[in-house]
């Protein structure tokens, strides 16, 4: 299997690392800068760049970046895609690159799915990205279709490498008003007291 990484960051360098685990597994990456994807290259965290042309021997692409970068990237390469494939983000929020993602794939032909690992650190980049990340980690799934057994056993086939625990299944509007209230607001209201001249 041939997988397609966009983005070396936390998230994006710790799925290459995760896959890695799995000698079957091919995987191809690409960053926003070229020394960030070279030192993945170098380090071994990835076998190879990701470009244009390699997405279309990709089972899986991940869009592990900036949610404008991802909807961009999109944009540029739908074209690109293995139309067997499955191209999948893995952000914060899904509402937006859901719809846009649905739209372009159905428009292009390939098979767009919502994710989002619910791990990480208070740390970003890639020099923090680790193979265990998603060990028994929750994974969040927004398919096109709701009830498309076939494609949930596909996708937990393809991610079995990452090891995550479980998986669940929403939209992406329950799972963008889920978030605000569990991991959003909690950011706020902490940096709020941070900020408060009369915090301890």
């Amino acid at each position: 299997m041939t997988v397609g990484i966009v983005g070396l960051g936390l998230i994006g360098g710790s799925l290459a690392m995760a896959f890695h685990r799995d000698e079957s597994v091919t995987v191809l990456g690409c960053a926003r800068t070229e020394a960030t994807a070279d030192f993945a290259l170098l380090a071994g965290y990835i076998d190879g760049i990701l470009t244009p042309v390699k997405l279309r021997d990709c089972e899986l692409v991940l869009l592990a970046s900036y949610p404008e970068t991802c909807i961009d990237y999109l944009r540029a390469h739908a074209d690109d895609f293995s139309k067997t494939g499955i191209v999948m983000d893995c952000g914060g929020t899904k509402k937006e690159i859901c719809d846009i993602g649905f739209a372009m794939a159905k428009e292009h032909g390939f098979t767009f799915v919502g994710g989002h690992p619910m791990a990480g650190t208070q740390f970003s980049g890639l020099k923090y990205a680790k193979a265990t990340l998603f060990d028994r980690a929750p994974m969040v799934i927004v398919p096109p279709v709701y009830d498309d057994i076939e494609l949930l056993a596909r996708i937990k086939r393809l991610l079995k490498p990452c090891g995550f625990g479980r998986f669940s299944v929403t939209t992406a509007e329950a799972h963008d008003e889920m978030i605000a209230f569990t991991s959003q607001l909690a950011h706020v209201v902490s940096n709020a007291y941070i900020k408060s001249p009369t915090a301890g």
